[in-house]
């Protein structure tokens, strides 16, 4: 399973990709768009800029920005700056380790699938995932004034 860590890192990239195209960030409003603990955050970021996908600065102008252009960050990169390799099992890395490997059918099965998961996380970019999540901010916030507006609506009757 994906870790929290690695969840938290995805979506503050998104929101970085988002919101920062050529300008500097605030981590603490990155950690409140994304209902993410900040002091949670705030190891997360060091990972990613050593992994050099973001670049951090302190000071009045200091905040994250992206080290790369989004299309050149994979989604794989981001998950393995942050919980180093991304394997299903022992025998998905590699299966001469694994002391069932002669017995067991499932290792050929853990590689496959290892395999495929690999190429869609390496080919899945930070560019995309921003582009996919724009309409669903967009139709949130459709909804949210409708609701409000429904709401004033009944208070005035």
């Amino acid at each position: 399973m994906l870790s929290r860590r690695a969840d938290y890192g995805v979506r503050a990239m998104m929101d970085i990709a988002a919101h920062a195209a050529h300008e500097r960030v605030v981590v603490a409003e990155v950690a409140k768009r994304q209902d993410i603990p900040p002091s949670f955050l705030a190891k997360i970021i060091p990972l990613l800029a050593r992994a050099g996908l973001v670049r951090t600065s302190l000071g009045a102008s200091g905040g994250i920005t992206l080290a790369l252009p989004p299309e050149e960050i994979s989604l794989l990169q981001i998950i393995q700056a942050i919980d180093g390799p991304f394997a299903l099992n022992l025998c998905s890395i590699d299966p001469t380790q694994c002391k069932h490997y002669e017995s067991c059918s499932a290792c050929e099965v853990w590689g496959k699938a290892q395999t495929q998961l690999d190429r869609t996380l390496s080919q899945t970019r930070l560019s995309d995932l921003v582009k996919r999540s724009a309409p669903r901010t967009a139709t949130r916030q459709s909804l949210k004034r409708t609701k409000i507006t429904e709401l004033s609506m009944r208070l005035e009757s």
